[in-house]
């Protein structure tokens, strides 16, 4: 062990998952433990995995005093949820039922995480909220969270929807709820500070989100599992400070979203403002941040995947560009003659052809995704993931390639 790596700094991913399986044995895990450096979890032989992407950002921002603290809370929550076989009577668990407001990829990595490792996934029953965030339930244990999965369900014999309708109820019960008020220019944006795990939960406590005032629509975030900020849609200043809160909360630990969210009728829906306003700018980079790393995640996973499988096919990037005139951040990705591909949806999409006498490619066309797809949407097969890619077998027609054009990007940075 890198005893050094303790003293002044934080541990090296590998040294901090030896350190992970240490106490793991330590405090009564007999099972083997395989640690898979690559993907960066800890298998634990028939009781699934261990992924330590969370919990190690977790403890590297953690005071070097307190570090111990965090690691025994989440060992003991491993240990104690290991095994753990819920109640069949639904009156048994209705009490300790709770809503959790998470990104639909990180249910969604699960079942990728399960295909890597050669099973078939798991059913999280979730409800979407937006496009990018959805709602799911747990089992409230002293020591951890346990998730509720479609197998909790039928043997209890209810629905997604009654259970939902329960947790809501337990969450508005629990009180306590804190939210700070800013005061001066930006005195319309309310931040979250009750810190018990389910503060972005309290999105979906609609009467709770309209008894605070703001300018215009209400709009939503929440960066973090502690932090849900609200503001108005026609505040200017209220959203400059949304978005400097999230871009801090996003890199604490448990990382959720920096979507926009605008209330439209008791829906959350996701949002941008006009192209025009102020806001725009900050907010869909807030947004390429989230969806951008979702896509890098989910093509890492899935690259696993087909090599396991042995299937030939092309994950393409995500990639994000700053304009050099407007230094707006836009996306963009690639789709090349002769490549099965899946492709992510970004602002703008380049179709290049790869020259067979030589190493080069050209450019054949270049449009907005929406261009794009309005012109080649008969090529262009949706998956059914999240977030969504399309497969691309066949290259666009010389025609289709007229259509679409080939517009110019602006100068990059």
């Amino acid at each position: 062990m890198a005893w050094l790596d303790f003293l002044f700094g934080p541990p090296t991913r590998d040294n901090f998952a030896k350190l992970v399986m240490a106490e793991l044995q330590r405090k009564g895990k007999s099972q083997a433990l395989k640690y898979d450096a690559d993907k960066f979890m800890i298998e634990r032989a028939d009781e699934g995995f261990v992924n330590l992407a969370n919990l190690y950002h977790e403890y590297c921002q953690t005071p070097r005093a307190q570090r111990n603290k965090v690691l025994d809370r989440f060992v003991r929550g491993c240990l104690g949820t290991t095994g753990f076989e819920l109640p069949e009577d639904f009156s048994d668990i209705h009490p300790d039922l709770l809503p959790v407001v998470r990104s639909r990829f990180y249910l969604e990595s699960v079942i990728l995480q399960s295909r890597a490792r050669g099973g078939e996934g798991i059913t999280v029953p979730q409800q979407a909220i937006g496009e990018h965030l959805a709602l799911s339930l747990v089992y409230d244990l002293p020591q951890a969270m346990r998730s509720i999965i479609q197998d909790d369900l039928d043997k209890c014999g209810i629905t997604f929807y009654e259970a939902v309708e329960a947790a809501k109820s337990n969450l508005e019960q629990m009180g306590n709820v804190a939210f700070a008020s800013l005061q001066g220019q930006a005195n319309g944006v309310y931040i979250s500070a009750t810190g018990d795990n389910y503060d972005a939960s309290r999105l979906v406590m609609l009467d709770l989100v309209r008894k605070m005032p703001v300018r215009g629509e209400y709009v939503a975030m929440v960066p973090n599992r502690d932090t849900l900020i609200i503001t108005g849609s026609e505040d200017t200043a209220g959203l400059d400070v949304m978005c400097k809160v999230a871009e801090d909360s996003f890199q604490k630990p448990r990382p959720i979203s920096t979507v926009a969210l605008r209330l439209v009728g008791d829906e959350w829906e996701s949002w941008l403002p006009d192209v025009n306003s102020p806001s725009y700018a900050r907010l869909h980079e807030l947004r390429l941040r989230t969806i951008g790393m979702e896509y890098n995640d989910q093509k890492e996973l899935l690259d696993q995947i087909h090599q396991q499988t042995g299937e030939d096919l092309f994950v393409a990037s995500f990639s994000a560009i700053k304009q050099k005139d407007s230094g707006r951040i836009t996306s963009y990705s690639v789709w090349s003659e002769g490549v099965d591909t899946l492709l992510p949806e970004t602002d703008d999409v380049i179709l290049l052809r790869p020259d067979l006498s030589s190493d080069n490619v050209s450019v054949v066309a270049a449009g907005s995704f929406d261009r794009v797809r309005d012109v080649a949407g008969d090529l262009m097969e949706p998956i059914g993931s999240y977030p969504e890619r399309y497969r691309v077998s066949e290259f666009p027609s010389e025609q289709q390639l007229a259509e679409i054009g080939k517009r110019e990007f602006p100068e990059l940075a």
